[in-house]
Formats: C-alpha cells, structure tokens, sequence
C-alpha cells in the first residue's frame, strides 16, 4: 500500500519565474488593451478635429509623445503575448495559451503592417479622412485582438495554482 501511494503521489511543482511572469504580462496586456481603447475611442477620432493647416505638426508631436507610454509597452505585450506558449505556467491550458500567441501575433501583424503605414501616410500626406478611417480599422482590430488576449490572460491568471479538473480536461 505505502509503494502505491508513493507511486500516485505527485509533488506540487513550483513554477518559480512563471506565475509572476503570467501576473505582469496579464498587467501589460490589459495596459495596451486600455491604450488601444483609448486610441479608438479619443485620440484617432480627434485626428478629424486639427486644423488641415496644423495637422503635420500635431502628428509629429503626438508621434513623439507615445513612444514610452504606446509603442514599448505595446510591442513587449505582443512579443510577451507570441512567446506565452512556452513561458506559460504547466497548469495553463496549451489551447488558453494558444490564444494568447494568436493575439499577439495578430496584434503584432496588424500594428507593422496596416496600422504604422496609415501613420507614415499621415506623415506624409497630412490629414487625410480615408487613411484616418484606415487607421482606426487596423487600430480596431488590434484592440479587439488584444482584448481576447487580455481575457484569455485573465482566466489564466485566476486559475493558474488551483487544481481544477476542468482545467486538467482542457490541457
């Protein structure tokens, strides 16, 4: 009795970097998330409201401005979000984080590819309505991505250290 009890017994691993690692990425994605709303909501929107005349000029200086509270942090969240897969605690689900890669990389891919061109226009072209409807379509679907990653985190940070054998039947 004692061999078989020592043979079904599994000690509880500890996930060391991994658990705090999970916390701060869901706190860094549901940052971009907030900024991405934000953007959607605000800041693309009052591109309509400059002035023609001054519009390059506002978009230099809101370009300069986002760089340490917008892009570093969004592009760690993404580059975070891609690699969860093998940074994730062992009892995160592999399809949960699954979804995290997938927005990550899809937040990534609409960023480099539609959203960054839309700005160069702007910086080429000065205020212009269709590239700015352009933008917050790229921007849309950035912060629709980033909020089922932001969600997918959530329900893993919540269920990350507690036995659950739904959790184990979705591994």
């Amino acid at each position: 009795m004692a061999a078989q009890t020592l043979s079904t017994h599994r000690p509880r691993r500890r996930s060391g970097w991994r658990r705090p690692h999970l916390v701060a990425l869901t706190a860094l994605t549901a940052y971009s998330t907030g900024i991405g709303w934000q953007a959607q909501a605000v800041s693309y929107p009052l591109f309509r409201a400059v002035p023609e005349a001054e519009f390059l000029g506002y978009h230099a200086a809101y370009n300069a401005a986002i760089p340490i509270v917008v892009i570093v942090p969004g592009f760690a969240s993404f580059l975070a979000c891609a690699a969860f897969p093998w940074t994730r605690p062992a009892d995160v689900p592999r399809g949960l984080a699954g979804v995290v890669a997938a927005s990550g990389v899809g937040a990534l891919l609409s960023t480099v590819a539609w959203a960054i061109p839309q700005h160069d226009a702007l910086d080429r072209i000065g205020q212009d309505a269709a590239t700015i409807d352009s933008l917050l379509d790229a921007n849309l679907l950035r912060s629709v991505l980033l909020t089922m990653g932001t969600v997918a985190l959530v329900v893993a940070t919540t269920r990350s250290g507690r036995s659950s054998p739904t959790v184990s039947s979705i591994r």
